[in-house]
């Protein structure tokens, strides 16, 4: 047997379970993110974007930016970005925007816990990929067929 093959339970889990954990982390953050910008893009369609530029100037405001840019970058930051990670599509990308965007959020309302957490399901989507239950998988596959 080669050192590279698996066998038994660990095959299972690799081949099996590995996906879906890697599916369940992705559709889960992009729930988080998808969810807080759709309510930001609301108040847009509602015409109450005062209310969404208001938590960025004094909820929580972003530095160095002003708060009608912080307010349509995280929109659409959330609203993108979740998506292509909800997709599994430049899953990578997506992690690493949501991933910068948890680290702001982090400095301007600091709460340890849940965004560790979230910086750590992020971080592993990046360093790990989409999974193979992604877009990003599926063009791979495409692209190198033969």
């Amino acid at each position: 047997m080669r050192p590279q093959e698996e066998t038994g339970l660990a095959h299972f889990l690799t081949r099996y379970i590995s996906p879906l954990v890697d599916l369940v982390i992705r559709l889960y953050m992009a729930n988080i993110f998808f969810k807080s910008g759709w309510l930001k893009f609301q108040n847009y369609m509602n015409n109450d974007w005062d209310s969404t530029v208001f938590l960025f100037t004094e909820v929580h405001p972003v530095p160095y930016l002003s708060p009608d840019v912080a307010a349509i970058l995280g929109t659409a930051g959330e609203l993108g970005l979740s998506t292509l990670l909800a997709l599994g599509l430049f899953t990578r990308f997506g992690a690493f925007g949501l991933l910068v965007m948890t680290a702001v959020i982090q400095i301007v309302m600091p709460t340890p816990h849940v965004h560790i957490i979230w910086a750590i399901m992020l971080g592993t989507i990046f360093a790990r990929g989409g999974g193979s239950l992604s877009i990003d998988a599926f063009l791979k596959r495409l692209l190198y067929m033969r």
